[in-house]
């Protein structure tokens, strides 16, 4: 979900820039996991370890409860690992992050009638606001794990979209937007090839001055 407030200045007939600010909620859910707790293990500490070959939260998870909590991926629990394990249960991770965006765009007219096509690009700078992890088991029970430490503070993202717009009013316009946002520099330590993106299909009004 993401809402937020955009103004823009026409250079031209054609060419507009605009910005603004918007608050952002994304999540990522990592599947297939195994919770458990080892024999003979007596730290107080929760890690997480080897979820998935291309989860962005492997082993860096802080400020978690003092309960003995250990994940693995599925994938890399053979029957040996079983024997030295209790309290195993499926269940799966959950990235809760929010983000401050300020994007700064182009928008070039290709039709400016009454119906409008507008191709739009440019980037954001994006401002982590809120970062939790939870485990989430099969029987619908959510754990909170803590927060993730590879999350950088600030982040950037390339966007590219379409705009389409109707005039209501001279003054007034109606407008939907599918934006491709690919994120950049959002994780520092990663395992595996993860790179993520997001897609929103983004509507509202334009109000001419």
């Amino acid at each position: 979900m993401s809402y937020g407030v955009t103004a823009s200045y026409a250079v031209n007939k054609r060419l507009r820039v605009r910005s603004g600010i918007n608050r952002v909620n994304l999540g990522y859910n990592t599947n297939n996991v195994v919770s458990y707790q080892s024999i003979g293990v007596s730290s107080a500490t929760s890690t997480l370890q080897n979820v998935s070959n291309n989860s962005n939260t492997n082993n860096s998870i802080s400020n978690a409860p003092t309960e003995q909590l250990s994940l693995i991926s599925a994938d890399n629990l053979s029957s040996k690992n079983t024997n030295s394990l209790l309290k195993t249960s499926n269940t799966s991770i959950n990235q809760s992050l929010g983000y401050i965006e300020v994007p700064l765009e182009l928008q070039y007219a290709v039709l400016s009638n009454k119906f409008g096509v507008n191709v739009i690009g440019g980037f954001s700078s994006l401002f982590l606001n809120n970062n939790e992890v939870f485990s989430e088991a099969q029987d619908g029970g959510r754990t909170f794990l803590g927060e993730a430490n590879n999350i950088n503070k600030v982040s950037y993202s390339a966007n590219f979209g379409l705009g389409l717009n109707y005039q209501v009013t001279k003054k007034i316009d109606l407008n939907l937007e599918p934006m491709l946002k690919y994120q950049i520099n959002t994780f520092n330590n990663t395992s595996g090839d993860f790179q993520p993106f997001f897609v929103g299909v983004y509507t509202g009004l334009a109000i001419k001055f």
